[in-house]
């Protein structure tokens, strides 16, 4: 019995094996045949581009039938192997390995047609305007073609596919984008004042607005798209609205306008805010669609469009509100409830998530924005005081003495005696400018704020007002510099500028040295340093003009006759015209100088610059080896001229030889060039006369030379000196 059943079970598997391998022949010649019409299929429609929609039908039909059949056969090759695994033969390997195979190619021909089916089916999609299935499709058929787990991108008809499907999409592509412009639409118009009217309108309702952001969203545009949207809203609407007074308004509840009316008037914000609630109430109503996994319009846009927004919004308004002055600070409450309330509508709308309250960030460090504020604004006044006219100016006049409390202690118990002279700390009268004594007052205006702030502010305050000095010895030469180095009279209002804070920096801090919170006295407060910066700074630039002026004459004197003094008989006409445009070149000096000055300042620069012309004129006569009579006597008559006009270049003219240490100098030259070989002997008085004050015995010996010939009085003169 059991080894009948044995050829039973045996002669069953032989019969089985003959019958899987007349059903796979079978089926291997169909699907060659059904691979053949699907290549003529494919490249009917997307080589030859001719429809033949029924024969595609029929075939998706056969290549179902034969999948099916396939299945079957591959469950019973499966079975059959499990029965014969124990001694399986090489005809069942050879019909699986020819199964898979079949499998394979009819896999290639099930792809080719599922591609067929969704490129019919996107175009079909599109014409219903179904764009998010469109959409989806390609996305479909995208991955069908780029599946590098198929050998689909060998057969020779990919490349046709490839090429068919890149122009499909980019065309669908096209036609949405251009949907997203006239849905999404802008238009702006010139006004008569030149302002630009800008109107945003929404040329959808809300489910074609869904289907097209959804459709952008499957193509990866949307991306783009926002990025474009946010760039648009910034220009267009979100920077007038923060910017410029603007007149806001929509219409007919779909297009929302912009017109600003004063670009260069900024408006409050309150009206900012009231603007852009109005904005975003009109994106939320017309463009909040939902999009993805739970995921919004405008929580999208927020992505491209919250740096920008939150910079400008921040920096040109929010700013602008922080409290300027402690009363301000003790009335910001209500702003700050404005800007809260603003901040939470938009996290209501779902344009900004609750952890991006950056509004509420920027102001709950108030007391670090507040001081930061008012340091800023104070220096931006100095910035701005410091660049006026330096020539605009007022007479300073000596004030009253300064008051000191006597019978003061000091550290040790010690009685201090504080009686001082009524001249200390006086500055003598003279020009300044304006702006310097607004200077001064600004920051005496810093230290009064100072004194009513908390301990942080009070210290911030008092090196703001350090700071607007240093500034002033950097930012007013630099951006006065053209005339600093040309005008005198502009030279002469810095220096005394400089001096005039200077003065005031020694007596500022004792000013308020009771007033200042107790803070500051850890800290150096004192402007004593900067007292020293700023008189350099201003006598620095005095002296360099003063080089200026004094080059200025030398070189007149060296281009006239007295360079070639002992080489002609008589003086060229240049000299006198020379000398004459030194003189008035002095006398400009006066009229800018003399009520501009101290009147010791003018004297001392005056006299220093005169000096210099004396010396060159008296070096010019004292090396030359001959002077004949007729040039001498001009000399004299020249020289004359500078003594006769030029005291009165000083206030009072009978100081002269006290300003000027070369004057006596210049009258002894004038004695020698008319004296007689006596009078000249006189004057040296064996080495103790005036003449031996202002001149070496070389020097008088070598003009007795030039001025006179060869003499045994002459030599018996040239001998005794010495």
């Amino acid at each position: 019995m059991t080894s009948f059943l044995a050829d039973v079970l045996v002669t069953a598997g032989k019969f089985e094996k003959i019958d899987l391998d007349e059903k796979i022949s079978e089926l291997q010649a169909q699907i060659s045949k059904l691979k053949y019409d699907v290549k003529e299929c494919i490249e009917d429609n997307y080589i030859e581009f001719l429809p033949k929609l029924k024969k595609d039908q029929s075939l998706i039909i056969e290549v179902q039938r034969l999948a099916d059949e396939m299945n079957i056969l591959q469950k019973r090759v499966q079975d059959q192997i499990k029965i014969e695994l124990s001694g399986s033969t090489r005809e069942l390997k050879a019909l699986s390995n020819d199964l898979q195979k079949s499998s394979i190619s009819l896999a290639l021909s099930s792809r080719l047609m599922d591609i067929t089916k969704y490129m019919q089916s996107a175009e079909s999609y599109k014409k219903d305007k179904q764009y998010v299935e469109a959409a989806k499709t390609l996305q479909q058929m995208q991955e069908l073609l780029e599946d590098p787990d198929t050998d689909i991108q060998y057969l020779e008809i990919f490349r046709a596919l490839k090429n068919e499907y890149s122009t499909i999409y980019g065309t669908f592509l096209t036609d949405i984008s251009i949907l997203w412009q006239q849905y999404i639409y802008w238009e702006i118009v010139e006004t008569e004042s030149k302002n630009s009217c800008v109107t945003l309108s929404i040329k959808c309702d809300v489910d074609e607005m869904q289907n097209l952001v959804q459709a952008l969203h499957h193509m990866d545009n949307l991306t783009n798209n926002l990025n474009k949207l946010s760039s648009k809203l910034m220009k267009h609407l979100i920077n007038p609205i923060i910017n410029c007074e603007c007149s806001v308004y929509v219409t007919n509840e779909v297009s929302f306008s912009v017109q600003p009316l004063s670009p260069t008037k900024i408006p409050g914000y309150k009206s900012v805010m009231h603007n852009l609630t109005l904005l975003f109430r009109f994106m939320h109503q017309h463009l909040n669609v939902p999009i993805v996994d739970g995921q919004r319009f405008l929580s999208r846009l927020e992505v491209h469009l919250f740096k920008p927004f939150s910079d400008s919004l921040i920096n040109q308004c929010i700013s602008h509100t922080i409290p300027s002055s402690s009363v301000e600070l003790q009335n910001f409450g209500p702003v700050i409830q404005d800007i809260s309330e603003f901040q939470n509508y938009l996290v209501e709308i779902e344009f900004i998530s609750s952890d991006k309250i950056f509004l509420s960030d920027y102001i709950k460090n108030l007391d670090g924005l507040f001081i930061e504020k008012i340091c800023q604004d104070f220096l931006g006044k100095a910035r701005v005081i410091m660049k006026k006219d330096l020539h605009d100016s007022i007479r300073h006049k000596i004030q009253g003495p300064e008051k000191f409390p006597e019978d003061v202690l000091d550290d040790h118990n010690l009685k201090a005696n504080r009686k001082l002279n009524e001249n200390t700390f006086q500055l003598p009268p003279c020009q300044i400018s304006k702006s310097v004594k607004e200077i001064l007052d600004l920051v005496k205006e810093i230290l009064d704020e100072a004194c009513q702030s908390s301990d942080v502010c009070a210290v911030r305050l008092f090196y703001t007002s350090r700071n607007i000095f240093e500034m002033y010895t950097v930012l007013v030469p630099e951006h006065h510099k053209k005339f600093l180095e040309t005008i005198p009279q502009q030279v002469a209002l810095f220096h005394n500028n400089c001096m005039y804070l200077a003065h005031h920096l020694l007596v500022l801090t004792y000013q308020y040295k009771n007033k200042l919170p107790t803070v500051l006295l850890e800290h150096n407060v004192t402007y004593a340093d900067q007292t020293l910066s700023l008189r350099s700074v201003g006598s620095e630039y005095f002296l360099g003009h003063m080089r200026y002026q004094r080059d200025v004459i030398i070189e007149i004197l060296r281009e006239s006759g007295l360079s070639t003094l002992g080489q002609v008989p008589e003086l060229p006409l240049s000299t006198e015209k020379a000398i004459r445009q030194c003189i008035r070149q002095l006398e400009l000096l006066k009229t800018v100088w003399l009520n501009v000055l101290p009147s010791k300042v003018y004297c001392r620069a005056i006299g220093c610059i005169m000096n210099s012309m004396i010396d060159e004129l008296v070096t010019r006569v004292i090396t030359v080896e001959d002077i004949p009579a007729d040039v001498a006597t001009e000399l004299v008559t020249l020289f004359n001229m500078v003594k006769s006009r030029t005291p009165f270049i000083f206030p009072e003219p009978n100081t002269i030889q006290i300003h000027v240490k070369r004057w006596r100098k210049l009258s002894e030259l004038v004695n020698v060039l008319g004296a007689s070989l006596k009078e000249i002997d006189d004057r040296w008085a064996d080495g103790k006369g005036p003449l031996a004050h202002e001149f070496t015995a070389a020097q008088v010996k070598q003009l007795i030379r030039a001025l006179f010939q060869n003499t045994d009085r002459r030599s018996m003169l040239l001998a005794s000196i010495k």
